[in-house]
């Protein structure tokens, strides 16, 4: 569908979003990227790190050119990737305003209007989505695509189905979401920071969950060391 703006044609766009910290950014999070960016009906792949996180005190995290860099050194080579710095950009002009996701994917909605937004997270995500800021409008307003992960309460799909159907039902909204059928290695970025404080004993298990050009970057800027 095209549509005209001032005259110029903008065809309208797939985005599918992963937000985050990236704090550093490894392997579970590109086979993520590599995996949205197969998708047929994708058009473009944003890679959204954090700015201003509202649940994380910033002495636990790398600053964020840092983790910029990691990530487009990480997706260099990956078509249909985008690396956004919306985050900054948006905190820069609204200072003393924390940096909720549904303000921000209503923003980026804002000025590409053009834009079918879906928002990526994994399921552990999901289970807490109730804690998160305006979840009932976000759940409402925008589509998810959900990677599974391991649960212990919903240990199938069958399971994990049945609860997303019923999320936000109770408010009357038909929450719109596809969980994709990929497996993700099982990694976070705290396990990843907790090997690099002890690189030595670690070496040969982070050369695994981590790009070999963002790891080089983290010794030569001395990121998360002891």
């Amino acid at each position: 569908m095209l549509q005209v703006l001032n005259g110029y044609i903008m065809t309208n766009k797939n985005i599918a979003i992963l937000g985050g910290t990236f704090n550093p950014v490894h392997i579970a999070h590109i086979e993520m990227i590599k995996y949205l960016t197969e998708l047929s009906n994708i058009d473009e792949v944003w890679g959204l790190p954090s700015y201003n996180t509202p649940h994380k005190t910033i002495d636990t995290i790398s600053s964020y050119n840092h983790r910029i860099e990691m990530l487009k050194l990480a997706c260099n080579n990956i078509n249909k990737v985008y690396i956004s710095r919306f985050e900054e950009e948006y905190s820069k002009q609204n200072p003393n305003i924390k940096s909720y996701t549904y303000e921000i994917l209503n923003e980026i909605k804002k000025i590409h209007n053009n834009y079918n937004i879906y928002f990526v997270v994994g399921f552990d995500s999901i289970r807490d989505i109730s804690s998160w800021h305006r979840y009932i409008e976000l759940i409402r307003d925008y589509e998810f695509y959900i990677f599974d992960r391991k649960d212990n309460e919903f240990k199938t799909i069958e399971q994990k189905k049945f609860y997303l159907d019923n999320l936000g039902k109770h408010k009357g909204i038909n929450f719109k979401y596809k969980l994709l059928d990929c497996t993700i290695t099982n990694i976070s970025s705290s396990s990843i920071r907790t090997m690099l404080n002890k690189k030595d004993e670690y070496n040969n298990i982070l050369k695994i969950f981590l790009d070999s050009k963002v790891l080089k970057y983290i010794e030569d800027n001395k990121l998360y060391g002891e």
